[in-house]
């Protein structure tokens, strides 16, 4: 859905705002949490304004567990003696045994053809060809992410069945709140998350502003939290 010339205009402004914060100098612990705190502003203002885009087909993943199993194994996939299941005590789908398993006996074999990655395509190198140099230093998950958008939005895309039982948010600090992250003071665990939090937001803003208006698969479904 095409935002009207007046909430593009503020889009625009908020991604403009949220580069500067982005790339704004930030050497203490504390200052680095205000940039993040400053970067959260600014997303929840810009997710405000985005479309809101479904990214599942309106089931469960594991409603889903059948048609991506019979579309993996009409396609090459071979799996013996397990199956995909529920685990509510980890948070998601996960392997189940269904018979024995000897040690050493390989239990899932995928064809290349399954292989989700990012190829020579034509649209794939106008990603490449479009993006800033200041991106391609570390491209790869970027890139990635961007096929991945452009399949998840694409009319009878091959890998459908796949992307159909992907979770629709992850258990990560793109996920957290300010007061969550502030659960990690004192911990190993903040400069990475506020690192992640920040280089994320930059990647989205980056691609926005240098992407999004000339390559058609991602104008209209390239969004903050479709992104994230």
């Amino acid at each position: 859905m095409a935002l009207s010339k007046g909430k593009a205009k503020e889009l625009n402004g908020l991604v403009e705002e949220l580069l500067k914060h982005g790339f704004k100098e930030a050497n203490t612990i504390d200052e680095q949490q205000a940039q993040h705190r400053n970067l959260c502003g600014v997303l929840d203002r810009i997710r405000r304004i985005e479309p809101k885009l479904r990214t599942t087909n309106g089931h469960t993943r594991l409603e889903n567990v059948d048609s991506f199993t019979q579309w993996a194994l009409a396609n090459g996939c071979q799996a013996q003696n397990v199956r995909i299941a529920e685990h509510t005590e980890y948070g998601g789908l996960g392997l189940e045994s269904t018979g024995f398993i000897p040690d050493g006996e390989c239990v899932i074999t995928v064809p290349r053809k399954l292989f989700f990655y990012v190829t020579g395509e034509p649209r794939y190198r106008k990603l490449l060809e479009l993006m800033p140099a200041a991106m391609m230093s570390e491209p790869g998950n970027m890139l990635l992410a961007l096929a991945l958008i452009m399949e998840r939005f694409r009319t009878k895309s091959f890998w459908k069945p796949y992307l159909d039982i992907l979770p629709d948010r992850y258990t990560t600090p793109l996920f957290y709140t300010p007061d969550d992250m502030a659960e990690l003071a004192d911990t190993e665990a903040l400069l990475p998350a506020l690192k992640l939090c920040k280089n994320i937001a930059r990647q989205y803003g980056f691609v926005r502003k240098f992407v999004q208006d000339q390559v058609e698969d991602l104008r209209d479904c390239f969004t903050y939290d479709v992104y994230r």
